[in-house]
């Protein structure tokens, strides 16, 4: 059986389609990267409500599916619907994961078989993981560990060991270079397939009206009473008042006073378009002028002052401008195309016995 830390980060990407709402197909290109986006309040959290058990698992000992002889149990799949339910508990409804489970275990039970055959055929390969790019990759991950914090301490809340770890990552190493062996003969597209693409795909060249933006937030709650709200509001005018003065920048009233997780930022939202914001938060920032700290707005979540920074008209991305993502995009999907034909002449050659459908 796969460790479960092994297992989830493996599977995450294969499961990640099941979860996506949005419709796009392919990864977007042409537009610039975008920044990342802040919540303008932490929310409650959505398992607050928590997602009833799946009804689908019975005995986790059950055998599932036998792959070339080896066994996929009910546990095995659980374990990894367990952990894609929790990561799209921000994002989806419970009862929309509810409705779901039925699809993910089908999905998840067919990319653990994918798992089975890559495991054999990268031991058949005989792939070695050195030791420096083991190392390598083990020092990014400890690079992006957040400030205060340790890896340790970290994995240990997580319910993992940084052995496991370990194994996981030369694990991952070992399927990519493995993987990479299967696409050494592609080609690199070309300009005048980035040029075809470009003029046979407008719409994906069109760049919507974005402001770059900054906020402070002082939340109010339901319970809240009048005389509350009203002082929540003179607080954030008197900052609003100080930072027009000069007393101090928008950036550090944001980091003292805000109740966003935004103010680690100075208050920073990054880019947004429309659509993105409730309300009455978009049209206050679409239409202030650049840098200034306008009135108090409310919202659901509060009082805002918003400070726009930069302000991009729509239009459309130019082929220079985007010549050389194209190109990646199209090498990266001829690689793509290359694996899933790899892994399909697995799945063909293999004995796939499905013991149980459920």
């Amino acid at each position: 059986m796969f460790n479960k830390l092994a297992k989830t980060t493996f599977l995450m990407a294969l499961v990640a389609a099941a979860l996506v709402f949005t419709g796009c197909d392919e990864e977007e290109i042409a537009e610039a990267p975008a920044a990342e986006q802040v919540d303008l309040a932490q929310t409650e959290d959505l398992f607050a409500q928590p997602v009833q058990p799946n009804p689908l698992t019975t005995d986790p000992n059950a055998v599932v599916v036998r792959v070339n002889g080896e066994e996929i149990t009910r546990g095995e799949i659980q374990e990894v619907m367990d952990a894609a339910m929790r990561q799209a508990g921000g994002q989806v409804p419970p009862q929309q994961l509810q409705q779901m489970q039925a699809q993910m275990y089908q999905r998840i039970r067919d990319d653990l078989i994918t798992k089975k055959l890559m495991d054999a055929a990268i031991a058949a390969a005989n792939v070695v993981v050195s030791e420096e790019d083991l190392a390598a990759a083990m020092d990014d991950i400890r690079s992006n560990v957040p400030p205060g914090q340790d890896l340790e301490t970290s994995l240990a809340a997580a319910g993992t060991t940084l052995e496991e770890l370990t194994a996981n990552v030369k694990e991952q190493l070992a399927t990519r270079q493995f993987l990479e062996s299967k696409t050494e003969g592609i080609t690199e597209a070309t300009e005048a397939e980035a040029r075809e693409f470009y003029d046979a795909n407008p719409d994906r060249f069109k760049k919507p009206e974005s402001v770059t933006a900054s906020h402070i937030l002082i939340t109010t709650a339901e319970t809240d009473t009048e005389e509350a709200k009203a002082e929540k509001k003179a607080n954030l005018e008197k900052i609003r008042t100080d930072i027009n003065a000069g007393t101090v920048t928008f950036e550090d009233a944001a980091t003292a006073n805000s109740d966003c997780p935004s103010k680690a930022q100075g208050g920073s939202l990054g880019t947004f378009g429309k659509g993105q914001m409730v309300p009455e938060f978009e049209i206050a920032a679409f239409t202030q002028d650049i840098d200034e700290v306008g009135d108090v707005v409310e919202t659901q979540f509060g009082y805002h002052i918003i400070k726009v920074s930069k302000r991009d008209e729509a239009g459309v991305v130019s082929f220079e401008e985007s010549e050389e993502q194209i190109m990646a995009f199209l090498t990266g999907q001829k690689k793509q195309e290359a694996v899933t034909a790899f892994i399909k002449s697995l799945r063909d050659s293999a004995t796939i016995e499905v013991v149980s459908e459920q």
